[in-house]
């Protein structure tokens, strides 16, 4: 068999249609490769549409901007397949988890429940923040979630009967405000943030002790409070404590370190602390409090799961 009549052998088993052309009553022939090529486009066509105008998934990073007296503040939540959120403090990220259920009270609203586990690192029991959302917006324009706080995740509600005026006055200049049952809850808008990431400092001029280079894990009776510092060979370190984890960077030399961290506000605060090497034992003190570090192989033992 020649090269031609294998092609012409397989272009034969491809079964033709044939579709009727009113226009000048001849018939054209169209292959199911072309056919299932039109369904391509259209489907990718439909999804696309639907992707800019009907999309209304929370999942992705979004920032809120807000103001504390006088002074720009931002802190941003990653919302993640599984049911796994982050909460951006800064330099903080907290590790969550979050429902979503229909809000009888609207169509177009839904309601999410925040959970984060020992939120002020003295074994407080879960603390749980719940939100009336709407997305909004557009691939072609800011996507948004305008969300009313019905638990007080940044805005505690005011007890009309017993309101402080100058803390209502900063959280007006911050969010727009409904009354509900007594009581005034804020609504307030979280920005679609897709170049997010944790913001750094880099220390001017610092230095590097090559002893201290690795992760370090302070182990407890109750591994729920295991300790853990990561410091790296581009002089950023990273510091967990249960369901956080701080990113920041150092300068580090004879048994001195100084490391930042993002605040709130935007900008960094400086944390001294002395350390000590004796027997693979790091000894930190920071505010006259010490602990004890072994080195650990697990790369992971810094973060985790945390993002």
């Amino acid at each position: 068999m020649n090269p031609s009549s294998a092609d012409t052998l397989h272009t034969a088993a491809v079964p033709a249609v044939t579709v009727a052309d009113t226009s000048n009553g001849r018939f054209k022939v169209y292959t199911p490769i072309v056919i299932a090529a039109i369904i391509l486009v259209l489907s990718v066509g439909l999804f696309a549409c639907w992707g800019i105008f009907v999309n209304k998934s929370i999942k992705g990073t979004w920032t809120l901007h807000f103001l504390l007296g006088e002074q720009n503040c931002s802190v941003s939540y990653t919302f993640e397949d599984e049911n796994t959120c982050y909460f951006h403090n800064g330099g903080s990220i907290r590790k969550g988890s979050y429902q979503l259920e229909p809000d009888t009270n609207g169509d177009n609203d839904f309601l999410l429940t925040m959970t984060f586990r020992n939120f002020n690192d003295f074994g407080t029991p879960a603390v749980t923040h719940r939100l009336r959302c709407r997305v909004e917006g557009t691939a072609f324009g800011n996507r948004r979630i305008r969300c009313t706080d019905l638990s007080g995740m940044i805005f505690d509600p005011d007890d009309l009967s017993n309101e402080n005026a100058e803390a209502v006055a900063q959280k007006k200049a911050s969010a727009d405000y409904v009354e509900a049952d007594g009581t005034r809850c804020y609504v307030f808008t979280m920005y679609e943030d897709k170049q997010y990431t944790t913001p750094v400092n880099p220390i001017e001029g610092a230095k590097q002790d090559k002893k201290l280079l690795g992760i370090w894990l302070e182990q407890t009776e109750d591994p729920t409070y295991d300790n853990t510092f990561a410091f790296y060979e581009d002089n950023t370190i990273r510091i967990t404590y249960r369901d956080r984890i701080y990113k920041g960077c150092y300068t580090a030399h004879d048994g001195e370190c100084i490391f930042n961290v993002a605040q709130v506000d935007g900008g960094f605060a400086n944390i001294l602390m002395t350390y000590k090497l004796e027997d693979d034992e790091l000894t930190i003190n920071i505010n006259d409090v010490p602990a004890v570090y072994v080195p650990t192989d697990n790369i992971y033992a810094f973060d985790n799961g945390i993002k």
